[in-house]
């Protein structure tokens, strides 16, 4: 099994930079809907339908939607090759990684904002509404460059820090006590961006954000923001609801901030408890990765279909966007409205994005001991694809729950 694993994550990270990367933006998008190059991003939304904000502010759905999110991981895999085989091409690779992540943070006049991704055809055009989501695997990425690689050149390494602050100055001043969401980058409400009235297991998002901007600078001005976060955000995130299901995307960006913050931490009253947070994060994690594992043993389809063109699907409105009479599904001007990937592409899609995501969540924290059955679960889902013919980004995923499992020697 480890070499026909080794053979298969080595197969997966070829797929990703061929695939998925495009080295115009050094972004990685959603998914490709062609085994072709010249072909794979045709179905990216073009800047005359971004600039109507078409189908949804968020590009939910048209291969434009994940960006961020996989940078952040892409980064990690990096940071952990590092540390773990002195991967000789790590900081070329991270520092192309930076470049996406700056790209969008300054690509459009509102410095500090994350926008998701960016269209090819110009390299700026990009849709309004970012996400938490998208925020916080940026920052957890551009967090480890700076930890990882001493020796990047200071330039880039100048670029992360500031990039770090600007997040932090951006949400500063848009969130305070009557208003919590970051905004769309036209100034309006957004929707996914609530940072302060949340739910407890999104709590620490914001005093993470804060708490990186002060590692990155040691200004003690980031350091009291975090704090007046924390200490409140860690009781709530010990009182979880352990008895809920739980979507795969939750519970690793939990993990993400609790991994930082405890790190960072300097008492240790407060190390603790983000300690006991991690495991009982990961024990939540360990419990929806067996339900992941159990789906994906059954799935008899194929693991590679190619996805369809956005535009020849079936699309549904976001239900939050409609009004109260259900008279208008415009919110901040715009329709939400929302591709319904085909079942063939989204089924093996959502498992493979999930075994992985849920798979680092649980495996990252040091005090998790994992049941054997547990690991050959994951292990028997990741070489399911064949990832030279594969289409989604769930092979991200995929890798990242793999160094992570590497790094605590389970692989």
């Amino acid at each position: 099994m480890s070499v026909k694993l080794k053979n298969k994550m080595d197969e997966a990270w070829d797929y990703i930079w061929a695939g998925l990367f495009n080295p115009q933006t050094r972004l990685f998008y959603d998914y490709r809907t062609s085994l072709h190059p010249e072909t794979q991003f045709a179905h990216l939304p073009t800047p005359e339908e971004i600039a109507l904000q078409f189908p949804n502010p968020a590009g939910w759905g048209t291969g434009m939607e994940d960006s961020m999110l996989n940078a952040g991981s892409v980064m990690e895999i990096l940071c952990l090759r590092k540390e773990l085989e002195s991967y000789p091409e790590a900081l070329s690779l991270a520092s192309q990684v930076l470049g996406g992540i700056l790209s969008c943070a300054y690509g459009h006049g509102v410095d500090g904002f994350l926008v998701r991704s960016l269209c090819p055809d110009d390299g700026q055009s990009c849709y309004f509404n970012s996400s938490r989501d998208q925020f916080t695997l940026a920052v957890y990425g551009v967090w480890r460059f700076l930890n990882t690689f001493p020796e990047a050149p200071e330039k880039l390494r100048a670029d992360a820090k500031r990039l770090l602050v600007d997040i932090a100055r951006y949400c500063e001043r848009v969130i305070d006590p009557d208003h919590d969401d970051l905004l769309r980058l036209d100034g309006k409400p957004a929707l996914v961006s609530t940072m302060v009235n949340v739910a407890p297991h999104e709590r620490l998002r914001l005093p993470m954000f804060y708490a990186a901007a002060w590692a990155a600078t040691d200004d003690p001005h980031w350091f009291d923001l975090y704090r007046q976060y924390a200490r409140s955000g860690i009781v709530d995130t010990l009182a979880i609801d352990r008895s809920r299901r739980w979507w795969d995307w939750e519970l690793p960006q939990l993990q993400l901030s609790l991994a930082r913050l405890r790190e960072i931490e300097p008492e240790a009253v407060l190390k603790k408890q983000y300690a006991d947070a991690m495991l009982i994060t990961a024990d939540l994690a360990s419990r929806e990765l067996r339900d992941r594992q159990a789906r994906a043993a059954g799935y008899l389809g194929n693991w590679d279909v190619p996805n369809l063109d956005w535009r020849q699907m079936p699309m549904t409105t976001r239900p939050e966007t409609l009004t109260p009479s259900s008279r208008s599904m415009l919110f901040g001007g715009y329709p939400y409205l929302m591709p319904q990937f085909p079942e063939a592409f989204h089924t093996p899609y959502s498992l493979l994005r999930g075994v992985g995501n849920l798979a680092y969540a649980a495996l990252m924290c040091p005090e998790f001991k994992p049941v054997p059955d547990l690991l050959t679960g994951f292990l028997q889902t990741a070489i399911k694809p064949n990832y030279s013919q594969h289409h989604s980004d769930g092979a991200i995923n995929i890798l990242h729950g793999y160094w992570t499992g590497l790094k605590r020697g389970f692989f």
